[in-house]
């Protein structure tokens, strides 16, 4: 520890701060402890090399080398030149002055950057103006300015600062009355379609934003986005608060139209959590003391950030309908267009431009997807097939043997595994099991379609209950069980609820973790391990990260493939029966 001298040996010279050298910092190099020990005063190691090379600096009252080691008891002592250090803390505070006059000051202050912080600079600022002032205000000892309106850490903000109580009153008058407004633009959830809101005019809006303040509310555009559906860039005039950031994330969250960020009253925006809160302050109108009430108006550009993350979300939207139009447009000009006998024939015909504004995906608009080089019929009560997927259906061809291999395929789903797997080998057989009626019809269709029938029998079932049921037994022993369970965790569905919003949740969600089905296809097997023939395999499809859980859970088979798929992600085990 150092301790402070008192204010004998502080007095000797103008602004001088000094330290007694302890055991803890005896044998340092006179360099490094004033590096270390005058950080209140020496921000950064330039400054205190700068006091070094000025001879600002004395050990036991003498000037002395920049590599003397210090011992026991050494008095070091440096006379602070306090515009240099003033400069040199202001250069670590991001702000910038947008307007001054006696008394009042107008800071920008980037976020990250606090409130004692925004203080201290409006009085060093103002010090640093008047050189005199500048050489003699000890910073330690500097009056910081007080702020008028709140002071946001994370929000790029126009802050009003005043010097003294006559101020303060003066323009705390001026934010209760309403004549001071503010101009705060946001990136928000959803299409905002009020073109003028009046917090004030709206029923129950002050209990909404918790302020009596007004806001007026302007669209600057709307724009589609994968992740949030819609999102808004808006303008809001606030006036009657000293909180406007606050009065306006809580009105838009009454509205239903939460601004995007991260903190209280507001909405995360995926693929965007870097960006912290989608708000910003643009621009400040108040009456001005110093000029006898004319108004002085401040404005500042919607910030990057802001453009940028609506530039962004366009720009991956319009890829994806691009994308989405070029497969409808090639499933509509060739045979696998749907027809009469294709399970969505019932649902006429289509609107296909608003379907895909709407954010359908493309397989479900034209009711057909390609997997494996097959064309198959699709449904919303059925998974679109993933082009992972076709690692999971590689691998179970390549497990199948000679003569006549039976296959069954757990959740099958439209049957795309199994159907694609059967279409590669013409002797083998299957047996597709679902828990979703609707989803067997499907399949039932699929089968048809390739004219796989007689190959395949398709059975209702569980996870839980398919190797002692009967009628799935009969079909078997079987060789090989492929099976793509839902592996989705309920608080990672939630994270991707756009994503998959028109898929059918039993086939993408399971509990514990994801683990769930897994687990009690574990289960059933340890029960009635007969329905698989010793030395057949299972192999599973995985989610990503979710190697450790799945081996754990078959701990006691014998893992014999790992396999990838075109990302790079471990996709598919396979684990041959104890």
């Amino acid at each position: 520890m150092t301790t402070a001298l008192g204010s004998d040996i502080a007095a000797q010279a103008l602004h001088a701060k000094a330290r007694v050298v302890d055991a803890r910092c005896a044998g340092q190099k006179l360099r490094n402890f004033i590096v270390h020990e005058f950080r209140d005063v020496l921000r950064i190691r330039a400054d205190a090399l700068h006091a070094l090379r000025d001879k600002r600096v004395r050990v036991n009252g003498e000037i002395t080398l920049d590599s003397h080691v210090l011992a026991i008891g050494d008095v070091v002592r440096i006379e602070v030149d306090s515009a240099h250090a003033m400069a040199s803390r202001l250069h670590s505070i991001d702000v910038a002055v947008r307007h001054a006059e006696p008394g009042l000051m107008v800071l920008l202050k980037a976020p990250g950057v606090k409130r004692h912080d925004v203080e201290w600079a409006a009085g060093a600022l103002a010090a640093l103006a008047d050189r005199e002032s500048a050489q003699t205000v000890d910073i330690e000892q500097l009056s910081p300015w007080i702020a008028i309106n709140e002071v946001e850490k994370s929000v790029r903000s126009l802050i009003v600062l005043v010097d003294g109580a006559e101020h303060r009153a003066a323009m705390e008058d001026q934010l209760r009355s309403g004549e001071m407004e503010f101009t705060l633009c946001a990136v928000c959830h959803g299409s905002v379609d009020q073109i003028a809101v009046d917090a004030a005019a709206v029923p129950g809006s002050a209990e909404a934003t918790g302020l009596a303040c007004r806001i007026r509310v302007t669209v600057d555009r709307t724009i589609s986005s994968l992740g949030a559906g819609q999102l808004s860039l808006v303008r809001a005039a606030v006036s009657a608060t000293g909180s406007p950031g606050l009065a306006l994330r809580r009105f838009m969250e009454a509205a239903d139209r939460p601004v995007a960020g991260w903190q209280k009253h507001t909405k995360p925006l995926e693929n965007h959590r870097d960006k912290g809160t989608l708000l910003a302050f643009v621009g400040i109108e108040f009456p001005s003391p110093a000029a006898g009430g004319q108004r002085v108006a401040v404005t500042e550009g919607i910030p990057q950030k802001l453009l940028s993350v609506c530039e962004r979300e366009a720009k991956f939207y319009d890829r994806r309908l691009t994308k989405t139009r070029a497969e409808v447009e090639r499933v509509r000009t060739s045979d696998l267009a749907v027809h009469a006998s294709g399970p969505s024939a019932e649902d006429g015909a289509h609107d296909w431009d608003v379907e895909m504004v709407n954010g359908r995906p493309a397989a479900y608009i034209t009711g057909t997807k390609e997997f494996c080089g097959h064309a198959f019929w699709v449904t919303p009560d059925t998974l679109i097939p993933r082009q992972s997927t076709e690692v999971l259906a590689r691998a179970t061809a390549g497990l199948l043997g000679t003569g006549a291999p039976r296959i069954l395929d757990l959740g099958t789903g439209s049957g795309c595994v199994l159907l694609a797997v059967l279409l590669q080998h013409g002797s083998a057989t299957g047996a597709g099991v679902d828990i979703s009626t609707a989803a067997l019809e499907v399949a039932r269709s699929n089968c048809e379609r390739h004219g796989l029938s007689q190959r395949v029998a398709l059975l209702s079932g569980s996870f839980e209950t398919f190797a002692a049921d009967p009628a799935i037994a009969s079909c078997g022993p079987f060789d090989v069980i492929a099976c793509n369970p839902p592996y989705l965790a309920p608080w990672r569905a939630a994270r991707m609820r756009t994503a998959i919003e028109h898929e059918p949740e039993l086939a993408l969600v399971a509990g514990d973790g994801g683990y769930q089905a897994y687990s009690a296809i574990c289960q059933s097997l340890r029960t009635n391990p007969a329905i698989l023939r010793p030395g057949g395999c299972i192999a599973f499809e995985i989610g990503k990260g979710m190697e450790k859980g799945v081996r754990a859970i078959f701990a006691e088979w014998t893992e014999t493939q790992a396999l990838r798929d075109a990302y790079g992600f471990l996709r598919v085990l396979v684990f041959q029966r104890p």
